[in-house]
């Protein structure tokens, strides 16, 4: 029997000794890097710019809440104020921090199937705006300074605009393909 246990723990330990680590290609296009991403977790800090995090929220009547639900869907509406407040702050920052780094993996493609340009210089720029800004975002966020977490956001928008300004929204961006 001490024989066995032995060899099952062996199996065990091993097995989990060689474990892979999750792969380094990226799985989806830029396109859905930013709908999943980036568009949505921008929009929960600009919202920050119009309402306090910590504030409260006012009661919904029963229609309201079913409004929101079919708007967004029945789990999203009843989840939506579990990590409300400061602590969406927080994980709307990280994603964008992080999500600045998993815009520029080598290999990513935009909707279009054009290589998503992770080796010019604006674009890198970009990403490193929209990681700063969302790491001044999330330092303010944790000592739960409104003022300054609202004043940072607006470099935000700073950070999109870099890449947008020529790879989404450039002049001749309808002539020739473009990273969308």
């Amino acid at each position: 029997m001490r024989v066995i246990s032995v060899i099952v723990t062996l199996f065990i330990v091993g097995g989990v000794a060689s474990a892979q680590a999750p792969s380094n290609e990226p799985i989806g296009t830029l396109a859905q890097l930013m709908r999943g991403i980036m568009f949505p977790n921008s929009n929960k800090l600009f919202d920050l710019q119009s309402q306090e995090p910590g504030a409260e929220l006012p009661e919904m009547s029963p229609e309201i809440s079913e409004a929101v639900s079919a708007l967004i869907g029945p789990a999203s509406a009843r989840f939506a104020s579990i990590y409300r407040g400061w602590p969406d702050v927080e994980g709307a920052a990280v994603a964008l921090a992080d999500g600045a780094k998993l815009a520029m993996i080598e290999g990513r493609l935009c909707e279009n199937g054009v290589a998503a340009p992770v080796d010019q210089a604006d674009y890198i720029e970009g990403a490193r705006l929209l990681e700063e800004s969302a790491v001044k975002v999330l330092n303010a966020a944790r000592i739960k300074d409104y003022d300054a977490a609202s004043f940072e956001v607006n470099f935000l928008v700073e950070s999109c605009s870099q890449c947008h300004k020529t790879y989404r929204d450039g002049p001749d961006s309808r002539q020739e393909p473009r990273c969308q």
